[in-house]
Order: structure tokens, then sequence, then C-alpha cells
């Protein structure tokens, strides 16, 4: 009998508790650290990708400004004068309405090498090219090739 009395105060006791103070702070804590770590990854995630996007972009403008290079050397319209340009290109731009503004800037170079050619009748010229620019923290990144261009003239 005094089980059975036991039991039934037990059974009544519990079904009527709630949660206890110290039961929701746990579970707000696991919660809070769970939100921390996804919103951790997820902005992790989007910097990453916005880099690898930055780096791809700069590959293709540099790609380009490579073949023009190589397409100006192969006609053979370079001067004779200094042998290095550069050339200023945004990677990045922020639409506000009509007006887009540049939000990472980069700059295109290019050193011409006239190859000595003693020894062989192709006449040749050395292009290096590269393109530097900042990442959003500040840290200077640069892309650079370099190609030898035959002269077709």
């Amino acid at each position: 009998m005094i089980q059975r009395n036991l039991r039934k105060v037990f059974i009544r006791i519990y079904r009527l508790d709630g949660f206890t103070l110290t039961e929701l702070i746990v579970g707000m804590l696991i919660v809070a650290i769970a939100s921390l770590v996804v919103f951790t990854g997820v902005i992790y995630i989007q910097s990453s990708s916005h880099k690898i996007r930055l780096k791809e972009r700069a590959y293709e403008e540099l790609k380009g400004y490579t073949e023009l290079w190589k397409g100006k050397i192969a006609a053979g319209d370079i001067s004779e004068g200094d042998l290095s340009y550069n050339k200023a290109v945004c990677l990045d731009f922020e639409s506000t309405g009509i007006v887009s503004d540049c939000v990472n800037p980069a700059t295109l170079y290019a050193n011409i090498n006239l190859i000595d050619t003693e020894n062989s009748h192709a006449k040749r010229t050395g292009v290096k090219t590269r393109i530097e620019w900042k990442t959003a923290n500040g840290a200077d990144q640069e892309i650079s090739f370099y190609v030898e261009q035959m002269l077709f003239n």
C-alpha cells in the first residue's frame, strides 16, 4: 500500500511540474552555442566565396590582358621606347541605383622583354603580365603570367 501511494504521488508530481529555471537556462545556452557555430560557418563561407570570385575575375582580366599583348607583339604593334605598361581595372562593382561604384580596384601590369635570338631565325618576345589587388581585409594579392610570343612580320 505504501508503494501504491508513493507511485501515485510520484506520478502526480512528475506530470504537474514543468521545467526548472536551470533546465531552461541550459537549453537556451545550448541553442545559443549552436546558433553561434552556424552563423560563424555561414560568414566564413560567404567570405571564402567572395575571395574565390575575386580571384576568378582577376584571372580572367589577366588572361585577356595577356592575350592582348600577345596579339600586339605578333602583329608588331609595340613601341620601341618604354616596354612597361599598366592599366587600372575593377574586379567588383557595387550598384547603388544608377551609379556603379568600384569596390575592388586592381592594376594590370605588362613588361615586354626583347629576347636575344642569335642562334635562331624565329624572333620572339617575352611578356610578363601580372595583376595586383587588395582583399577585403587589406592583404595584397597577385597573379602573374610569363609567355613568349613569336614575331610574325
